[in-house]
């Protein structure tokens, strides 16, 4: 129990008034003997005692009268279970925290309106319901914290304003550094009453540090309240789009390209004839296809394909029909298609026949089509020797080739470094002539240190035959692709991963560009590992490019796969394109856009486009959805970076120049988010204060109910009547002669 007006408390003090009027009537008598006083002392014995009780109940009326009226006015209030926090006598204003969750599961509706609209609904009948002279802060929480009004502010309107324009992203869900942020901005501040006001959809992920949600809240109980408010209601049916990615080894411009669209069930039924529809860009679907049926629970890949008109920088969009979480009903992945994919071949050995050549397979897998068409076909080759490395262009090419090359010139390996860092792509094939000091060396970005050649032609190894994770060598998962392990192997260099290299960092997770091996050999040993080294990436063999020590260029999988390795490199870029929602996206520009102001045009909430209105609403939106920035130099390198990716969808990048660079990128949100199961095991979070908003409810009395608790003054003041009727009674009938 808490009182709202305690100061009022001290007027029980005024029961002291009829006790002090009740000894001061008590008379000493003289006493007088007379003859007549024998008669009138027996009556005066018999009704002593009655009198004395009857004095001392109208006594303890009066005192009970003026008790009651004290407590009423004092305006006691009952807390449920006893969780109130007990206000210090002379408060009544508060100080709020009032965080609105606004990840992209409070994106679903119930058909009228979202979770987060009814979250602002709540969060401004929590704003009414503040006493006077209260102040809040907002903060909009997801998996991050940002403060929209950082510091409790008195000017309540500004907060109204503030909740009303409050945004919706696509963020995933984490609320133990909301919870941590607010408790440590109430700690700073002096009041009576302290209050955490979070506004969320219950979503089990959002709750995955419950036991630090807990440590925080009991470490502040006797400080600060801290109430739940869930808004909208559960939802059993949802589909959506879990992963998005191209399926062939490349890009081009003109052909038809193979993406594989995921779809998961998240619901609790099984769903039957999914329609899903990929379109480029903001075109109709080029393509369409259906997936008979999904489990709950389960996951289920279409393939569709998709055919670019021109090169440049595309947006590929898989959707599926609108349900009630239209945030993951479609899916949004940017790339780059080309014209043509350039590869530099660095022969080690030319031999005195084509054949002979080291890179005689490999250039008739990277161009497997007849000479005569050769000219159209979208990958080209240059073979020039080791000579002649330091006369080639790198930056002309989009994956130069080592293959048995011996060491290069001493300038060579500070101008590979700079070509991956800028986004290049190296692939690295040994042979009986390389230097390997040279390459462990000189070549600090290689993947693996070359160690010593192992194997001879009495007998031969092959490839590992099942667990293909690596994505190069992912398509070999399903047997009617092939089997990488028909290959056999005479010779290898042995590749040694440094340990540091392997090593995770503090947090526990791959170091950035920690090589991978991407598939090994059946003994363990890898086959070849990939790194990524700036904005490129190396992939190290461990043996010959050529069928001196193998004969994988003779066999069928030798074409997909050296098509997925250079895929794997030019795609790097494409990769680029790609960032998390809330992840930094950066792009390498040319040293002449180096200050050149850039504009970025955010995607609409919710991914869905403007259709409606006329160009001037149209352009307004655009202009309202555009955010200025500049090229910068970073590591001396001219760079663009966005950091306001809170938004799923298709980014445009316009960079002013002559001429100007168009591009896109694309934020991708978390399929976790799709997971709308319930946290359901609020109980074990006392204190914390949990109410669920009901359909069309105004929170204002309920809250103020939940802070107050609920008040008892009515109930006093009518006991109070009584007993002031009581005594009145009373005292007429014991004043009546007897």
């Amino acid at each position: 129990m808490s009182f709202l007006n305690p100061w009022l408390l001290f007027g029980i003090g005024a029961v002291a008034v009829p006790i002090i009027i009740h000894l001061l009537m008590k008379r000493q008598l003289k006493r007088v003997v007379w003859a007549a006083m024998r008669f009138l002392q027996a009556s005066v014995q018999r009704n002593e005692k009655r009198l004395r009780i009857e004095n001392l109940l109208l006594l303890l009326l009066r005192c009970a009268l003026l008790i009651l009226l004290a407590l009423a006015l004092a305006r006691p209030a009952l807390h449920s279970l006893g969780l109130g926090v007990l206000a210090p006598p002379g408060s009544g204003s508060e100080t709020a925290v009032i965080a609105i969750d606004n990840s992209y599961s409070m994106c679903q509706s119930d058909g009228v309106s979202s979770r987060f609209d009814n979250a602002r609904k709540a969060a401004q009948e929590i704003v009414d319901s503040l006493p006077p002279g209260s102040s809040a802060a907002v903060l909009l929480v997801s998996d991050v914290v940002q403060a929209l009004i950082p510091e409790p502010t008195l000017d309540l309107a500004l907060v109204r304003k503030t909740i009303k324009e409050a945004a919706l992203s696509s963020r995933g869900t984490d609320l133990q550094p909301a919870f941590h942020y607010a408790l440590e901005l109430l700690k700073s501040r002096a009041g009576n009453r302290k209050a955490i006001y979070l506004l969320t959809d219950g979503q089990a992920n959002g709750w995955t540090h419950a036991a630090e949600i807990h440590a925080l809240l009991q470490g502040a109980k006797l400080e600060v309240q801290a109430y739940v408010v869930l808004t909208g209601t559960p939802e059993d049916r949802n589909l959506g789009v879990s992963e998005l990615r191209l399926a062939g080894a490349l890009s081009p411009a003109r052909q038809a390209v193979r993406f594989e669209v995921q779809v998961t069930n998240y619901g609790t039924a099984e769903a039957k004839n999914v329609p899903v529809s990929l379109a480029v860009d903001n075109d109709e679907p080029c393509d369409e296809g259906a997936i008979e049926s999904i489990a709950p629970g389960a996951s289920k890949s279409l393939s569709l394909f998709a055919n670019f008109r021109d090169p440049g920088f595309r947006t590929v969009t898989a959707r599926l029909p609108a349900d009630r979480v239209p945030a993951d009903d479609r899916r949004t992945l940017a790339l780059s298609a080309f014209e043509q994919a350039r590869v530099l071949l660095v022969d080690g050995n030319p031999g005195t026949e084509p054949r002979d050549s080291e890179v005689f397979y490999l250039r008739n897998a990277l161009t497997p089509v007849p000479s005569a068409q050769q000219a159209e076909y979208f990958i080209k080759t240059d073979t020039i020797a080791p000579a002649d490395f330091d006369s080639a262009k790198l930056d002309e090419y989009d994956v130069v080739v080592l293959a048995n090359a011996p060491d290069l010139s001493a300038t060579a390996p500070e101008a590979l470094d700079r070509y991956l860092r800028r986004g290049g792509g190296l692939i690295v094939f040994p042979g009986d002539k390389i230097d390997v000091a040279f390459y462990d060396g000189k070549l600090p970005f290689l993947p693996a240190k070359f160690g010593a050649v192992y194997g001879d032609d009495t007998r031969y190894f092959t490839l590992h035959s099942k667990d293909y994770e690596h994505p190069i060598v992912s398509i070999w998962k399903d047997p009617a692709s092939g089997s990488l392990d028909t290959a056999h192997f005479h010779r290898a260099f042995e590749l040694k991963i440094p340990a540091r290299q392997r090593a995770p960092t503090a947090d526990g997770k791959a170091q950035p560009d920690a090589p991978r091996v991407v598939v090994p050999f059946a003994d363990g040993q890898p086959a070849f590992v990939e790194r990524t080294w700036g904005l490129g990436r190396v992939v190290q063999f461990a043996s010959t490019a050529g069928t001196a020590w193998n004969d994988l260029p003779v066999r069928p999988v030798f074409v997909p796969l050296i098509h997925r390795v250079l895929g794997a490199l030019v795609n790097r870029r494409s990769e680029r394109l790609n960032v998390p929602v809330g992840g930094r996206f950066t792009y390498l520009c040319e040293p002449e856009l180096l200050g050149k102001p850039v504009t970025v045009v955010k995607p609409v909430a919710g991914s869905v486009a403007v259709e409606t209105g006329t160009n001037a609403d149209a352009a307004a939106d655009r202009s309202a959805r555009t955010r200025p920035g500049r090229v910068e130099l970073v590591n001396g390198e001219p760079m663009l970076r966005f950091d306001e990716t809170e938004l799923a969808g298709a980014y445009e990048v316009n960079v002013a120049g002559d001429p100007p660079l168009t591009l896109k990128f694309a934020a991708q949100a978390s399929p976790e988010e799709s997971k709308l199961a319930e946290f359901t095991q609020f109980d074990s979070l006392s204190p914390l204060r949990v109410m669920r908003r009901r359909p069309n409810e105004n929170l204002r009395e309920r809250i103020a109910r939940e802070r107050g608790g609920t008040e008892i003054w009515f109930p006093l003041a009518i006991l109070a009547l009584v007993v002031a009727c009581t005594e009145t009674m009373l005292a007429a009938r014991f004043s009546r002669s007897k």
